[in-house]
């Protein structure tokens, strides 16, 4: 029988184990105990089985718990029983055994007093009669009173000693497992206040987003709110606020190019997505034109002004644009800036076809460029 249990076990019920494990000659063993959780007597059995093994069962002590509860107030380390000492086993005839001889007392009754020391643990240990002990010589075959006494004396004091040294790991166990639960407790705490912190810094987030999003909605005379999956998104950011007060604005005239004049904007969380967003430049186009990265900027804030003199019903001139600018800029400035990226505005038109859709069509001082520039491609074509 495997003699490691749990230190969730009563230590009388591991006591029983161990007895059966470490004494030869044992054929069966039964302990009665008085177990607190739930306040009930407990008896369970433990008998060698034909394969040398052992049968573990739990034993009824209601028809004879009179007998108990009186033997477990009785004084006493030591008894040496027969079976018609004891009612349950001279009731219950399955408990008999034929090997046994009922004129030899063979069953050795250990108390040990229980853990509330209100009682005594009852261990009954049923030794086989023909089991010789390397104690006695060949010519005698049984022990004498005194020689039971003093064996009795010895195994009350080795599973005494046992019980003892249980019940102080148990009690240790306990501590440690107390010790531990404080701790996941501890922790436990600590991770609902890191959680709320962070629920409360993440609509924080939102909340200063939401104010963003209002300047910008006054500005250009529009309604703008944040969809369920951009508020999760803001609320996991862990950048600057500066840079989500960019990823923001971009995200806000991205929406102004994509809905129609008068449309309530939704900002998306896939608008906010660097990877994403027509509006930002990608590591490639990083790598690869670093250099038109300021002309870029330009453009967006062209586009942005003029779809805001769209929305107002004003005619699409260099002086409305530059009115409508995030930064207010004359139309002559704007003539003059263009002039000075006019290489670079041409390439980005031609690599992103797509993008700035409104003052490449409808803004004359690009419109110019391009047709010049297109007309220069075919002269060049020509000659």
């Amino acid at each position: 029988m495997n003699s490691f249990v749990s230190f969730t076990d009563a230590p009388p019920l591991r006591l029983l184990r161990f007895a059966a494990d470490a004494i030869d000659g044992i054929e069966k063993g039964l302990i009665v105990f008085y177990q607190m959780p739930g306040n009930k007597l407990i008896a369970q059995s433990v008998e060698r089985n034909h394969d040398e093994g052992w049968e573990v069962r739990s034993v009824l002590v209601e028809d004879f718990y009179e007998f108990f509860r009186s033997e477990r107030q009785r004084k006493g380390a030591y008894q040496w029983l027969g079976k018609d000492d004891l009612p349950f086993e001279v009731h219950n005839q399955a408990f008999s055994h034929t090997i046994f001889d009922e004129f030899d007392r063979t069953i050795l009754l250990l108390r040990f007093l229980d853990e509330t020391n209100q009682g005594y643990d009852l261990l009954y240990l049923y030794f086989n009669p023909r089991f010789k002990s390397a104690f006695l010589s060949s010519e005698k075959q049984s022990f004498s009173t005194s020689e039971k006494a003093l064996t009795a004396q010895i195994l009350h004091r080795l599973l005494a000693t046992f019980l003892v040294l249980m019940r102080e790991e148990r009690e240790s166990f306990g501590q440690l497992m107390n010790n531990t639960r404080q701790l996941a407790n501890r922790f436990q705490n600590e991770r609902n206040k890191t959680e709320l912190l962070e629920k409360q810094a993440g609509q924080s987030l939102v909340e200063y987003s939401k104010d963003i999003l209002n300047e910008l909605a006054c500005k250009y005379n529009r309604k703008a709110l944040l969809s369920p999956e951009a508020e999760t998104l803001i609320r996991n950011f862990s950048g600057k606020l500066s840079h989500l007060k960019e990823l923001l604005t971009n995200a806000f005239h991205f929406s102004l190019i994509l809905n129609e004049p008068n449309q309530e904007l939704m900002i998306q969380d896939w608008h906010m997505d660097i990877e994403k967003s027509p509006l930002k430049s990608d590591k490639r186009r990083k790598e690869k034109y670093e250099h038109l990265g300021r002309t870029g900027d330009l453009l967006n804030r062209l586009e942005f002004a003029a779809r805001s003199v769209l929305n107002d019903r004003l005619p699409l001139t260099g002086k409305n644009v530059g009115s409508h600018c995030d930064k207010p800029i004359s139309a002559p400035a704007i003539s003059d800036v263009l002039k000075k990226h006019r290489s670079e505005i041409i390439a980005l038109f031609e690599q992103y076809p797509d993008q700035w859709p409104i003052i490449r069509k409808d803004f004359a001082p690009i419109r110019n460029i391009l047709i010049a520039s297109g007309e220069k491609g075919k002269n060049r074509r020509v000659g």
